[in-house]
């Protein structure tokens, strides 16, 4: 996952020690594709704000108009895209163990419902799965108090967390219709995995545009922000 000088194959994220340079590089390459996309500055929190494609935000997700672009950047975390109303207003949400605690996914769920928008369609990207995802007894039990069946066993006999099974159920239990890509970082060495790594991963992006002549109904003003 390295290329020769030590920097990150592949890597988009400024913030995991990599050469600028080459963090330009690939950004670069992924835009070339999709166009201009808004990047966060993540901080494991539960903050969603509107794409801002001059600066980047402190925040975990992205609210996207017709014609708007984003982007999340990962190594484990869930990289989740949603979209409805036609694709008159989208997100791109970063969901690791500290969001999921605190609500983000359905924060990002409110957020469709005070536009006005019930039918909505989500993708559960790469991230690790809860039979790889370990942590102590003390962690497993507090996730589990604060988010009924987050808690899981690896494979290896021991407490969990599971973290795309949880974002799955509570998108299922709000009514939003939701695919999954089923592959875990931790396993499959295509992707950056800070486990897998020892924490000396890249980032990889999962990203989300909106057409642009899709007619919004809902000015970006009047959006709720979280």
């Amino acid at each position: 996952m390295r290329e020769p000088g030590g920097a990150f194959a592949g890597n988009v994220a400024q913030h995991v020690g990599d050469e600028p340079a080459n963090v330009d590089l690939w950004r670069r390459r992924l835009e070339a594709e999709t166009g201009p996309l808004a990047w966060m500055n993540q901080v494991h929190g539960t903050a969603i704000v509107p794409a801002d494609h001059a600066t980047a935000p402190e925040a975990d997700g992205l609210i996207l108009h017709p014609g708007q672009g984003g982007a999340v950047m990962v190594a484990d975390c869930v990289p989740l895209l949603m979209c409805g109303g036609s694709g008159r207003l989208g997100a791109v949400v970063h969901v690791g163990r500290a969001g999921l605690l605190g609500g983000i996914v359905d924060r990002a769920v409110d957020l469709f419902h005070r536009a006005g928008i019930t039918q909505i369609a989500a993708v559960i990207g790469p991230a690790v799965c809860g039979a790889c995802y370990e942590v102590g007894d003390e962690l497993a039990a507090e996730a589990e108090r604060t988010l009924r069946g987050s808690s899981s066993t690896t494979r290896w006999g021991t407490r969990g967390i599971d973290i795309p099974g949880s974002v799955a159920r509570i998108l299922n239990r709000r009514g939003v219709d939701v695919a999954s890509v089923g592959v875990c970082t931790m396993e499959d060495e295509r992707f950056f995995s800070h486990r897998r790594q020892h924490g000396r991963a890249g980032r990889f992006a999962g990203f989300l545009v909106l057409d642009r002549d899709t007619p919004s109904r809902l000015p970006a003003a009047e959006l709720p922000l979280f």
